[in-house]
Protein backbone atom coordinates (compact mmCIF):
# COMPACT_ATOMS: atom_id res chain seq x y z
CA UNK A 1 0.00 0.00 0.00
CA UNK A 2 1.29 3.41 -0.93
CA UNK A 3 0.64 6.53 1.11
CA UNK A 4 1.34 10.05 -0.06
CA UNK A 5 0.87 13.02 2.29
CA UNK A 6 1.20 16.69 1.44
CA UNK A 7 1.11 19.65 3.83
CA UNK A 8 0.70 22.86 1.92
CA UNK A 9 0.20 26.47 3.01
CA UNK A 10 1.54 26.09 6.56
CA UNK A 11 2.26 29.09 8.73
CA UNK A 12 5.05 31.19 7.26
CA UNK A 13 5.67 33.80 9.88
CA UNK A 14 5.36 34.06 13.62
CA UNK A 15 2.16 35.36 15.07
CA UNK A 16 -0.16 33.03 13.20
CA UNK A 17 -0.35 34.64 9.75
CA UNK A 18 -1.90 32.41 7.10
CA UNK A 19 -0.17 31.60 3.84
CA UNK A 20 -1.85 32.87 0.70
CA UNK A 21 -2.20 31.78 -2.90
CA UNK A 22 -0.75 28.27 -2.62
CA UNK A 23 -1.15 25.63 -5.32
CA UNK A 24 -0.93 21.92 -4.59
CA UNK A 25 -1.18 19.21 -7.26
CA UNK A 26 -1.09 15.45 -6.73
CA UNK A 27 -1.43 12.43 -8.99
CA UNK A 28 -1.45 8.71 -8.30
CA UNK A 29 -1.98 5.64 -10.49
CA UNK A 30 -2.78 2.15 -9.25
CA UNK A 31 -4.70 0.70 -6.33
CA UNK A 32 -4.94 1.38 -2.60
CA UNK A 33 -3.29 4.79 -2.73
CA UNK A 34 -3.96 7.57 -0.21
CA UNK A 35 -3.38 11.30 -0.71
CA UNK A 36 -3.89 14.03 1.91
CA UNK A 37 -3.66 17.78 1.20
CA UNK A 38 -4.02 20.48 3.89
CA UNK A 39 -4.03 24.21 3.17
CA UNK A 40 -4.59 27.25 5.42
CA UNK A 41 -5.25 30.75 4.12
CA UNK A 42 -6.92 32.31 1.11
CA UNK A 43 -6.81 31.97 -2.67
CA UNK A 44 -5.24 28.51 -2.53
CA UNK A 45 -5.80 25.67 -4.98
CA UNK A 46 -5.70 21.91 -4.45
CA UNK A 47 -5.93 19.54 -7.45
CA UNK A 48 -5.82 15.77 -7.12
CA UNK A 49 -6.09 12.98 -9.71
CA UNK A 50 -6.31 9.25 -9.03
CA UNK A 51 -6.69 6.34 -11.46
CA UNK A 52 -7.24 2.80 -10.23
CA UNK A 53 -9.31 1.14 -7.52
CA UNK A 54 -9.85 1.69 -3.81
CA UNK A 55 -7.95 4.96 -3.63
CA UNK A 56 -8.59 7.82 -1.20
CA UNK A 57 -8.10 11.56 -1.63
CA UNK A 58 -8.57 14.02 1.25
CA UNK A 59 -8.45 17.79 0.73
CA UNK A 60 -8.81 20.27 3.61
CA UNK A 61 -8.80 24.05 3.29
CA UNK A 62 -9.44 26.32 6.27
CA UNK A 63 -9.27 29.84 7.55
CA UNK A 64 -9.63 31.78 4.32
CA UNK A 65 -11.65 32.64 1.25
CA UNK A 66 -11.45 32.13 -2.48
CA UNK A 67 -10.02 28.62 -2.20
CA UNK A 68 -10.69 25.80 -4.67
CA UNK A 69 -10.41 22.03 -4.28
CA UNK A 70 -10.74 19.63 -7.23
CA UNK A 71 -10.71 15.85 -7.11
CA UNK A 72 -10.81 13.61 -10.21
CA UNK A 73 -10.95 9.84 -9.79
CA UNK A 74 -11.35 6.97 -12.25
CA UNK A 75 -12.06 3.41 -11.22
CA UNK A 76 -14.05 1.51 -8.59
CA UNK A 77 -14.42 2.04 -4.83
CA UNK A 78 -12.77 5.45 -4.90
CA UNK A 79 -13.19 7.81 -1.95
CA UNK A 80 -12.93 11.58 -2.04
CA UNK A 81 -13.26 13.90 0.99
CA UNK A 82 -13.28 17.70 0.83
CA UNK A 83 -13.58 20.11 3.77
CA UNK A 84 -13.57 23.89 3.45
CA UNK A 85 -13.95 26.53 6.17
CA UNK A 86 -14.36 30.12 4.99
CA UNK A 87 -16.22 32.02 2.30
CA UNK A 88 -16.39 32.04 -1.50
CA UNK A 89 -14.78 28.62 -1.75
CA UNK A 90 -15.35 26.00 -4.47
CA UNK A 91 -15.25 22.21 -4.10
CA UNK A 92 -15.49 19.86 -7.08
CA UNK A 93 -15.45 16.06 -7.24
CA UNK A 94 -15.60 14.06 -10.49
CA UNK A 95 -15.72 10.28 -10.23
CA UNK A 96 -16.01 7.85 -13.12
CA UNK A 97 -16.12 8.36 -16.85
CA UNK A 98 -18.47 5.50 -17.75
CA UNK A 99 -15.83 3.84 -19.94
CA UNK A 100 -15.67 1.29 -18.44
CA UNK A 101 -18.35 1.60 -15.80
CA UNK A 102 -17.13 2.85 -12.44
CA UNK A 103 -18.97 1.67 -9.35
CA UNK A 104 -19.10 2.04 -5.60
CA UNK A 105 -17.46 5.46 -5.30
CA UNK A 106 -17.94 7.88 -2.41
CA UNK A 107 -17.88 11.69 -2.53
CA UNK A 108 -18.10 13.68 0.71
CA UNK A 109 -18.05 17.48 0.80
CA UNK A 110 -18.37 19.81 3.81
CA UNK A 111 -18.36 23.61 3.72
CA UNK A 112 -18.74 26.16 6.52
CA UNK A 113 -19.02 29.89 5.83
CA UNK A 114 -20.81 31.94 3.20
CA UNK A 115 -21.16 31.94 -0.57
CA UNK A 116 -19.57 28.54 -1.10
CA UNK A 117 -20.16 26.11 -3.98
CA UNK A 118 -20.00 22.29 -3.98
CA UNK A 119 -20.27 20.11 -7.09
CA UNK A 120 -20.17 16.31 -7.27
CA UNK A 121 -20.41 14.37 -10.55
CA UNK A 122 -20.58 10.59 -10.44
CA UNK A 123 -21.06 8.19 -13.34
CA UNK A 124 -22.23 4.57 -13.08
CA UNK A 125 -23.81 2.77 -10.15
CA UNK A 126 -23.88 2.29 -6.39
CA UNK A 127 -22.20 5.64 -5.82
CA UNK A 128 -22.76 7.82 -2.75
CA UNK A 129 -22.54 11.61 -2.63
CA UNK A 130 -22.95 13.65 0.56
CA UNK A 131 -22.85 17.45 0.70
CA UNK A 132 -23.13 19.49 3.92
CA UNK A 133 -23.15 23.28 4.01
CA UNK A 134 -23.73 25.77 6.84
CA UNK A 135 -23.99 29.52 6.41
CA UNK A 136 -25.67 31.60 3.71
CA UNK A 137 -25.76 31.84 -0.08
CA UNK A 138 -24.44 28.36 -0.79
CA UNK A 139 -24.94 26.25 -3.91
CA UNK A 140 -24.80 22.45 -3.83
CA UNK A 141 -25.14 20.28 -6.92
CA UNK A 142 -24.98 16.52 -7.54
CA UNK A 143 -25.18 14.74 -10.89
CA UNK A 144 -25.32 10.94 -10.95
CA UNK A 145 -25.75 8.98 -14.15
CA UNK A 146 -25.19 5.68 -15.87
CA UNK A 147 -26.54 2.95 -13.63
CA UNK A 148 -28.64 2.01 -10.61
CA UNK A 149 -28.50 2.33 -6.86
CA UNK A 150 -26.94 5.77 -6.49
CA UNK A 151 -27.53 7.88 -3.36
CA UNK A 152 -27.27 11.67 -3.07
CA UNK A 153 -27.80 13.62 0.17
CA UNK A 154 -27.66 17.38 0.65
CA UNK A 155 -27.93 19.15 4.02
CA UNK A 156 -27.92 22.95 4.08
CA UNK A 157 -28.31 25.01 7.25
CA UNK A 158 -28.80 28.71 6.68
CA UNK A 159 -30.61 31.05 4.32
CA UNK A 160 -30.62 31.66 0.57
CA UNK A 161 -29.38 28.14 -0.10
CA UNK A 162 -29.73 26.36 -3.44
CA UNK A 163 -29.60 22.59 -3.82
CA UNK A 164 -29.80 20.59 -7.05
CA UNK A 165 -29.77 16.81 -7.54
CA UNK A 166 -30.05 15.12 -10.95
CA UNK A 167 -30.10 11.33 -11.25
CA UNK A 168 -30.38 9.30 -14.45
CA UNK A 169 -31.11 5.60 -14.03
CA UNK A 170 -33.27 3.40 -11.82
CA UNK A 171 -33.40 2.63 -8.12
CA UNK A 172 -31.72 5.87 -7.09
CA UNK A 173 -32.33 7.87 -3.90
CA UNK A 174 -32.12 11.66 -3.52
CA UNK A 175 -32.53 13.53 -0.22
CA UNK A 176 -32.44 17.26 0.50
CA UNK A 177 -32.73 18.96 3.89
CA UNK A 178 -32.73 22.75 4.17
CA UNK A 179 -33.22 25.00 7.21
CA UNK A 180 -33.49 28.72 6.64
CA UNK A 181 -35.13 31.53 4.68
CA UNK A 182 -35.75 31.60 0.94
CA UNK A 183 -34.10 28.28 0.18
CA UNK A 184 -34.46 26.42 -3.12
CA UNK A 185 -34.39 22.63 -3.49
CA UNK A 186 -34.67 20.83 -6.84
CA UNK A 187 -34.57 17.11 -7.63
CA UNK A 188 -34.78 15.65 -11.14
CA UNK A 189 -34.90 11.87 -11.68
CA UNK A 190 -35.22 9.94 -14.92
CA UNK A 191 -35.79 6.19 -14.59
CA UNK A 192 -37.82 3.60 -12.68
CA UNK A 193 -38.33 3.08 -8.98
CA UNK A 194 -36.54 6.20 -7.82
CA UNK A 195 -37.13 7.95 -4.49
CA UNK A 196 -36.93 11.70 -3.85
CA UNK A 197 -37.31 13.34 -0.42
CA UNK A 198 -37.21 17.02 0.48
CA UNK A 199 -37.54 18.76 3.86
CA UNK A 200 -37.52 22.51 4.41
CA UNK A 201 -37.98 24.47 7.63
CA UNK A 202 -37.34 23.35 11.16
CA UNK A 203 -35.31 26.46 11.93
CA UNK A 204 -36.16 27.53 15.51
CA UNK A 205 -36.30 31.18 14.45
CA UNK A 206 -38.60 30.41 11.52
CA UNK A 207 -38.35 29.48 7.85
CA UNK A 208 -40.28 31.19 5.07
CA UNK A 209 -40.45 31.70 1.32
CA UNK A 210 -38.72 28.45 0.38
CA UNK A 211 -39.41 26.45 -2.77
CA UNK A 212 -39.20 22.66 -3.17
CA UNK A 213 -39.50 21.00 -6.58
CA UNK A 214 -39.36 17.35 -7.67
CA UNK A 215 -39.62 16.09 -11.25
CA UNK A 216 -39.69 12.36 -11.94
CA UNK A 217 -40.00 10.68 -15.34
CA UNK A 218 -40.67 6.95 -15.32
CA UNK A 219 -42.82 4.40 -13.51
CA UNK A 220 -43.19 3.52 -9.83
CA UNK A 221 -41.36 6.56 -8.50
CA UNK A 222 -41.87 8.03 -5.02
CA UNK A 223 -41.72 11.73 -4.09
CA UNK A 224 -42.13 13.23 -0.63
CA UNK A 225 -41.97 16.84 0.55
CA UNK A 226 -42.23 18.35 4.04
CA UNK A 227 -42.27 22.09 4.73
CA UNK A 228 -42.61 23.93 8.05
CA UNK A 229 -43.72 27.53 8.62
CA UNK A 230 -45.52 29.71 6.08
CA UNK A 231 -45.25 31.15 2.56
CA UNK A 232 -43.73 27.88 1.31
CA UNK A 233 -44.18 26.42 -2.18
CA UNK A 234 -44.02 22.68 -3.00
CA UNK A 235 -44.31 21.11 -6.47
CA UNK A 236 -44.20 17.45 -7.57
CA UNK A 237 -44.41 16.52 -11.25
CA UNK A 238 -44.45 12.85 -12.21
CA UNK A 239 -44.68 11.38 -15.69
CA UNK A 240 -45.31 7.65 -15.93
CA UNK A 241 -47.49 5.10 -14.16
CA UNK A 242 -47.93 3.98 -10.59
CA UNK A 243 -46.10 6.81 -8.86
CA UNK A 244 -46.61 8.16 -5.33
CA UNK A 245 -46.55 11.83 -4.28
CA UNK A 246 -46.83 13.03 -0.67
CA UNK A 247 -46.76 16.64 0.56
CA UNK A 248 -46.93 17.90 4.15
CA UNK A 249 -47.05 21.60 5.02
CA UNK A 250 -47.51 23.09 8.48
CA UNK A 251 -48.01 26.83 8.89
CA UNK A 252 -46.92 27.18 12.48
CA UNK A 253 -47.32 30.96 12.51
CA UNK A 254 -50.83 30.78 11.05
CA UNK A 255 -50.46 33.76 8.76
CA UNK A 256 -52.23 34.43 5.48
CA UNK A 257 -51.46 33.76 2.67
CA UNK A 258 -50.28 30.33 3.65
CA UNK A 259 -48.55 27.56 1.75
CA UNK A 260 -49.02 26.22 -1.77
CA UNK A 261 -48.87 22.53 -2.73
CA UNK A 262 -49.10 21.25 -6.30
CA UNK A 263 -49.02 17.68 -7.66
CA UNK A 264 -49.15 16.75 -11.35
CA UNK A 265 -49.22 13.02 -12.21
CA UNK A 266 -49.80 12.35 -15.89
CA UNK A 267 -49.89 9.47 -18.40
CA UNK A 268 -52.14 6.47 -17.87
CA UNK A 269 -52.60 6.54 -14.10
CA UNK A 270 -52.35 4.20 -11.17
CA UNK A 271 -50.99 7.05 -9.05
CA UNK A 272 -51.38 7.90 -5.38
CA UNK A 273 -51.31 11.48 -4.06
CA UNK A 274 -51.64 12.84 -0.53
CA UNK A 275 -51.55 16.46 0.62
CA UNK A 276 -51.71 17.62 4.24
CA UNK A 277 -51.82 21.30 5.18
CA UNK A 278 -52.16 23.02 8.55
CA UNK A 279 -52.70 26.76 8.74
CA UNK A 280 -54.59 29.63 7.13
CA UNK A 281 -55.06 30.44 3.47
CA UNK A 282 -53.38 27.34 2.07
CA UNK A 283 -53.79 26.10 -1.51
CA UNK A 284 -53.62 22.45 -2.59
CA UNK A 285 -54.03 21.16 -6.16
CA UNK A 286 -53.72 17.62 -7.55
CA UNK A 287 -53.96 16.59 -11.20
CA UNK A 288 -53.82 12.88 -12.03
CA UNK A 289 -53.94 10.61 -15.09
CA UNK A 290 -56.87 8.89 -16.69
CA UNK A 291 -57.64 5.88 -14.49
CA UNK A 292 -56.91 3.92 -11.32
CA UNK A 293 -55.76 6.92 -9.28
CA UNK A 294 -56.15 7.68 -5.59
CA UNK A 295 -55.99 11.09 -3.92
CA UNK A 296 -56.68 12.50 -0.47
CA UNK A 297 -56.36 16.05 0.82
CA UNK A 298 -56.41 17.08 4.49
CA UNK A 299 -56.54 20.76 5.42
CA UNK A 300 -56.82 22.15 8.94
CA UNK A 301 -57.46 25.87 9.39
CA UNK A 302 -59.39 28.68 7.74
CA UNK A 303 -59.76 29.97 4.17
CA UNK A 304 -58.03 27.00 2.55
CA UNK A 305 -58.60 25.89 -1.07
CA UNK A 306 -58.31 22.39 -2.55
CA UNK A 307 -58.63 21.19 -6.16
CA UNK A 308 -58.44 17.56 -7.34
CA UNK A 309 -58.82 16.50 -11.00
CA UNK A 310 -58.46 12.89 -12.11
CA UNK A 311 -58.76 13.22 -15.86
CA UNK A 312 -55.31 14.44 -16.81
CA UNK A 313 -54.05 13.03 -20.15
Amino acid sequence: MKKISFLAASLLVAGGAFAQGNTQSSSSTGNDNSVTVTQSGSSSSAVGTQTGNNNALTQTQSGGSGNSATSTQRGDSQRSFQTQVGSSNTATIVQGDGLPLDNGNTATQSQMGNNNSALARQLSGANVSTQTQSGTDHVAEVFQSGSEGNTATQTQSGSFQKGYITQLGSGNTATQNQRGFQDRATITQLGLGNTATQAQGGNPTGSWYSVASIEQIGNSNIASQTQQHDYQNATIEQSGNGSTAIQNQSGVDFVEPGNRAYIDQDDMGGHFARQTQVGIGNQAATYQGMSGNSSDVMQSGNNNVSVVKQNHP
